[in-house]
């Protein structure tokens, strides 16, 4: 079974180190970018047990579940592997708010952006406010596929412990398992590289405002 994990988040924190003074429409941008990371970086805590998660009912699933004969047997293991998905749903679901909470947050830097003056500042603001609606939509897709993959694993891990299951049912179904999961992979790169997009148009955004930053 081929399990991987979603996506991780890239620490997008910038440390002003000069140049706050007053309460111009970049300063006021800036409190929001930094807060909306401050939300994304609780993300890290629900990364490593969903990691987990998707290992041990990978064990459970290959070495086990795949091993033994008897349904009798099976159930244990697989009432384990269905219970953990579970709690893969719950972490997911916690993920997905803090990157809504996030995003939101990040959305009232649009009041101030629109008071911008400069040109060039604009153009980067609206380049860093472009690269960060596309990556939210991407998460989007990336959360609803995960999901439809946990119900996927759910539903292979049910069969285990059926008697009325064919050889060949399950065979199928494990394959949807790893077409999901392949598309999973594919989210999760193109998520991980708008973040890396993003990160250097924040960048771009700052030096244009004249910010004397680095990254933390």
């Amino acid at each position: 079974m081929n399990k991987l994990t979603t996506a991780s988040v890239s620490a997008l924190s910038v440390a002003l180190l000069a140049g706050c003074g007053g309460n111009d429409p970049a300063e006021e941008m800036y409190e929001y970018l930094e807060e909306s990371v401050q939300i994304e970086s609780e993300i890290e805590e629900k990364q490593e047990p969903m990691q987990e998660a998707e290992q041990e009912e990978q064990r459970l699933y290959e070495e086990e579940m795949l091993q033994l004969t008897e349904v009798e047997d099976i159930a244990p293991y697989a009432e384990e592997a269905i219970e953990s998905a579970e709690e893969r749903k719950t972490l997911m679901e916690e993920e997905r708010d803090l990157i809504e909470e996030s995003y939101e947050t990040f959305q009232q830097a649009e009041e101030p952006k629109a008071n911008l003056e400069d040109e060039e500042l604009q153009e980067a603001a609206e380049e860093m406010f472009s690269t960060m609606e596309t990556r939210y939509d991407t998460y989007s897709e990336l959360f609803e596929t995960y999901m439809e993959s946990i119900e996927l694993d759910i539903e292979l891990y049910e069969m285990t412990k059926s008697e009325e299951t064919e050889t060949d049912e399950l065979e199928e179904q494990h394959e949807q398992v790893n077409e999901k999961y392949n598309e999973i992979t594919e989210l999760n790169n193109e998520f991980n590289e708008l973040t890396n997009e993003y990160n250097e148009a924040k960048m771009n955004f700052y030096e244009a405002a004249d910010f004397e930053v680095t990254f933390e």
